[in-house]
């Protein structure tokens, strides 16, 4: 068995991608199951590595986890999300009504479309195999995006940003997208997705409601689920708050998933990696670092056991053939 690691993703990856779509249950606007609205995604995020960008732009950096040549997750980077459509999202917002007559002051919630997260970066499009759980691979997809950041600051927007599914019901129940979506797009939820997936956002601009809605007059089931993760995406969600995200009162208008966004120098995988010098040998450590080299259709992550002396990192030499690299090329590693 070979070391998994993570690469730019490529044109004939796409049927083992599909098949990842169609396993994620929907839901995923970045990861659409219809194979029409998914091939277009991959095409851009190949041109996007192909197209060595010098700011951010509106790229997309898919990548895949491949272990044993068999693709077994996705995930990416949106250097800057938005910038044709706008980038839109309910920001929940707290409103006071007082009555010195009646002697009462009430708190309310209101839902209000911003586009403040318009121009950002953003990270997404994580799924991984359901056969592939409990090896640490999921923690792989997540992190080796942070460290494609740290490697190409240039192209990537700061703040970043991410947005959760939001919850389900275990009968395919979506409180939130029936009581509000519903009554202006006036479409199935997954057809509605499936639009928005292939047709970009301009679509939520002319449909979704133009005022601020008030909270109290959704249904409980509804408000409930305001900023909560799908039950899937909650380990992702965790990962998230665990880098340094934080959520601030940000969701998305079709499922009411949580947005949760950092500072690029906050992000604590980012942080705390450093670049080193590589020696290729054997490792008299057990530690494990997650390692990067490459840049943009070179660029690839590997979890390996290494030994840092100073400003340099022994790996194996399987390590290095899944990085390749050799030895005194620099890499960018971080503890495991």
């Amino acid at each position: 068995m070979s070391l998994a690691f993570m690469r730019p993703v490529r044109r004939d990856d796409f049927d083992q991608v599909l098949a990842l779509a169609k396993q994620s249950g929907g839901g995923m606007t970045n990861l659409p199951s219809d194979a029409e609205a998914l091939r277009p995604r991959v095409e851009f995020s190949v041109e996007s590595f192909e197209a060595n960008a010098e700011r951010p732009s509106g790229e997309v950096y898919m990548m895949v986890l491949e272990k044993d040549g068999k693709v077994i997750g996705t995930s990416a980077v949106f250097s800057a999300v938005g910038l044709d459509y706008g980038f839109v999202n309910y920001r929940i917002n707290k409103t006071v009504h007082a009555s010195k007559q009646l002697k009462k002051r009430i708190e309310r919630r209101l839902l209000v479309p911003t586009h403040d997260f318009t121009g950002c970066a953003e990270v997404g499009t994580l799924f991984l195999s359901p056969d592939a759980r409990g090896g640490g691979y999921g923690k792989i997809l997540s992190k080796a995006r942070y460290l494609f950041i740290a490697q190409h600051r240039k192209l990537i927007a700061d703040p970043v940003c991410a947005e959760m599914r939001g919850w389900r019901g275990p009968n395919g129940e979506q409180p939130f997208w029936d009581s509000l979506g519903r009554l202006f797009f006036d479409m199935e939820f997954e057809d509605a997705d499936l639009a928005n997936s292939s047709m970009g956002n301009q679509m939520i601009a002319d449909l979704l409601p133009r005022h601020p809605i008030y909270v109290a007059l959704l249904p409980k089931a509804a408000r409930d689920v305001l900023g909560k993760p799908h039950d899937s995406a909650l380990p992702a969600f965790n990962m998230l708050l665990s880098e340094g995200f934080a959520f601030r009162g940000y969701i998305d208008v079709f499922d009411a998933g949580p947005l949760v966004d950092a500072r690029i120098d906050d992000i604590k995988t980012i942080r705390e990696s450093s670049i080193k010098k590589v020696s290729i040998g054997k490792s008299d450590s057990e530690t494990q670092y997650l390692i990067s080299a490459g840049r943009l259709s070179t660029f690839r992550v590997v979890r390996s056991e290494g030994t840092i002396d100073g400003d340099t990192i022994t790996i194996s030499e399987e390590a290095a053939r899944a990085l390749g690299t050799k030895s005194g090329d620099e890499v960018r590693a971080v503890k495991w």
